[in-house]
Order: structure tokens, then C-alpha cells, then sequence
């Protein structure tokens, strides 16, 4: 089940006071599709991991929608999220770029191995970008596209040697898209769509980039720890 946060018009971020939403929301979803007993398990990102924190510990232990596990995924957890003692076992899935991030994680990690929680550290690190990187990843992207695109990114030097960015996506957003504007004959034509956080192409950029965005990384190691703990056969 994939549950949106309440604002769809600006940051689209989660915010205080969205668990009555969410709970109502999933009570329905689990009646409806003869799902009641099941265990849970949470997943969020950025403020949606932040939010599944907050979620899993204001949730009574016994309550039937409490995360039996969860990931949080490049975002920490509130102080007093952690403190309590029924808190889930947790992953800390993140990227170590973003050093902020890795610090407030690693606090949290530190408190919850000192009350004995059962806590996985995830990382996921920056990726290469062959010539079919975007390709490789969304059938919407050709294999010649694909390649005009990192070629694009190889003659304007924003690869290493070892073809990993060097410049952060995000922040010089306008800068790679006239690049493509330019250079990549999809993109040129509107075939290839570049608008944050709705296309394939930014979000490809910025987890090859690594600093904050979802990732693949560890998924194997991830779901065989939430679903261990939350004594799930496989």
C-alpha cells in the first residue's frame, strides 16, 4: 500500500499530525481486501521515513497497525520517537554523502544498540553511469537516448573517470537540462520529459549522485531483516 502525504500542491512532504489519516486510511484498505491480522511493515523516505518514525512510535504496542519492522530511508528518527520502549525493529537506510543526515543517524543508532533494539545500517553508495544507465532503468528511455544523455554529461565534464557525477544533480538542475535541451534528440523533442520529481530522468541523476534520494541498494539485506523481525516467512 502506497499512502501519499496530505499535501499534493506544495513540497508534498509529511507533516505533524498525519497518523489519524494514515490509520484510517490503511483500517480501510486491510477491511477491504480481507486483510485484517496481517503484520505490517512501514518503508518511507525523507520526510515519509521521518513521518513512519513518529508513526511506529505513537502506534500502541498492541495495536493491529503498528509496523511489526521498518526502513527509514535517508532521514533519522525524532529523539523522543526512540525513547520509547516498544519502538520497531529498524532500518537506517541512507546515504553517507550526506554527512548531516549520517550524523543524525548515526545518534539514533547509538541509542537504540544501547537499549538492546534490534537496528540495521544500510548504505547506498554514489553509481557509475554507463551508456545505459537511464535505459537500464525505465523502458521510457531508449538505449541511443541513454547514451546521447551520458555523452552529453562526459563532453560537459560532469563525469569522473570512473564515470560517476561530479556535480550535484539538484543543484545545477538548470544546468544539466539545457545540456539535454542541446545535446539529446528525445529530450530536445519533449519526448523525454526532465521535471523534477515527476520524470524518470532527475531522479535517475540523483540516485546515481547519492546524496538524497531513493535507492536500490541492500534491498536483499533490508527485507530479510524487517522480515525476520517481524517473523515473516520468506
Amino acid at each position: 500500500v502506497a499512502v501519499s502525504s496530505a499535501d499534493r500542491e506544495g513540497s508534498r512532504c509529511w507533516m505533524v499530525g498525519e497518523d489519524e489519516r494514515v490509520v484510517y486510511a490503511l483500517s480501510k484498505i486491510m477491511e477491504k481486501e480481507g486483510l485484517e491480522g496481517k503484520k505490517l511493515l512501514a518503508i518511507g523516505a525523507s520526510s515519509g521515513g521521518y513521518f513512519i518514525g513518529n508513526f511506529a512510535a505513537a502506534m500502541p504496542a498492541k495495536h493491529p497497525l503498528k509496523p511489526k519492522s521498518a526502513a527509514v530511508m535517508i532521514m533519522g528518527v525524532a529523539d523522543n520517537a526512540i525513547s520509547i520502549p516498544h519502538f520497531p525493529p529498524v532500518v537506517f537506510w541512507h546515504m553517507p554523502r550526506d554527512t548531516q543526515t549520517a550524523g543524525w543517524i548515526e545518534k539514533d543508532i547509538s541509542l537504540l544498540k544501547k537499549k538492546y533494539f534490534p537496528v540495521l545500517e544500510q548504505h547506498c553508495k554514489p553509481l557509475p553511469l554507463p551508456e545505459t544507465y537511464f535505459s537500464d532503468w525505465t523502458e521510457t528511455i531508449s538505449p541511443s537516448a541513454s547514451a546521447e544523455m551520458v555523452a552529453a554529461l562526459r563532453g560537459a565534464k560532469w563525469l569522473d573517470d570512473k564515470s560517476f557525477l561530479k556535480l550535484d544533480p539538484r543543484i545545477y538542475g538548470r544546468e544539466w537540462r539545457h545540456l539535454f535541451d542541446n545535446k539529446v534528440a528525445d529530450v530536445k523533442s519533449g519526448k523525454i520529459k526532465t521535471k523534477a520529481d515527476k520524470n524518470a530522468v532527475p531522479e535517475l541523476l540523483n540516485m546515481a549522485f547519492a546524496q538524497h534520494s531513493w535507492c536500490l541498494e541492500g534491498l536483499d539485506n533490508v527485507m530479510a531483516f524487517m522480515l525476520k523481525h517481524a517473523e515473516i516467512e520468506e
